[in-house]
């Protein structure tokens, strides 16, 4: 059972591996690589909510972090709110792992291709942001534990975003909820929504104690 466990494990991230170099690496627009397919102005709508638990400076891991394009956001945005963030990230995608290191060059050996569901972190971080998507439904709880447990600072933060799509008319789901029913005490939440309330992206964290 474990084996056959496993072998769905992996045939799972190899299709995820494959569609996120079909996605992503079909471009040289830095948006498109970070999977983004609007304006800059909607981007920043629908990611700077993430930051709504972001409440000092610290280290930030950003698992799946594609081409650092959010990393690189995110350090102008808490900037202007006084707080500096030290940038890290992995990525299943080696290439795009080369993408971030070029973007923040300054910061080039923080960044690591590996498969978030197996990687084993040598430190760990006051702030882990990741999307739901870096692992298999069946084992999202496995996973947050194991990521709250072994990457996390004691006083830090797990964020945990699921975004919408407009063009496919597909709305987020309800995180801190979702969370909840998992058995995770959900520390806070927020939403980030456009002027006629559709949903761009849902975000929820939870404290390690």
């Amino acid at each position: 059972m474990v084996a056959r466990d496993d072998t769905e494990i992996d045939e799972w991230f190899d299709s995820m591996r494959r569609d996120f170099k079909r996605w992503y690496l079909d471009s040289d627009n830095p948006w498109r690589q970070s999977g983004w397919g609007s304006t800059p102005e909607r981007w920043r709508l629908a990611r700077e909510v993430i930051l709504s638990a972001v409440e000092h400076s610290g280290t930030f891991l950003d698992i799946g972090c594609a081409n650092g394009l959010l990393l690189e956001c995110l350090i102008a945005w808490t900037g202007e709110r006084g707080i500096v963030i030290e940038p890290h990230g992995i990525d299943l995608v080696p290439e795009l792992i080369d993408l971030a290191r070029k973007r923040l060059p300054a910061y080039a050996s923080n960044f690591a291709a590996a498969n978030a569901f197996t990687w084993r972190p040598t430190r760990r971080y006051d702030y882990v942001h990741l999307l739901l998507e870096c692992a298999p439904p069946s084992r999202h709880r496995e996973f947050l534990h194991r990521i709250l447990e072994s990457a996390i600072e004691r006083g830090g933060r797990l964020i945990v975003s699921n975004y919408g799509s407009r063009s496919k008319n597909e709305a987020p789901i309800d995180v801190a909820s979702y969370l909840s029913g998992l058995g995770f005490a959900v520390a806070g939440s927020a939403a980030a929504s456009e002027d006629d309330g559709f949903v761009m992206t849902r975000t929820a964290w939870i404290d390690k104690n």
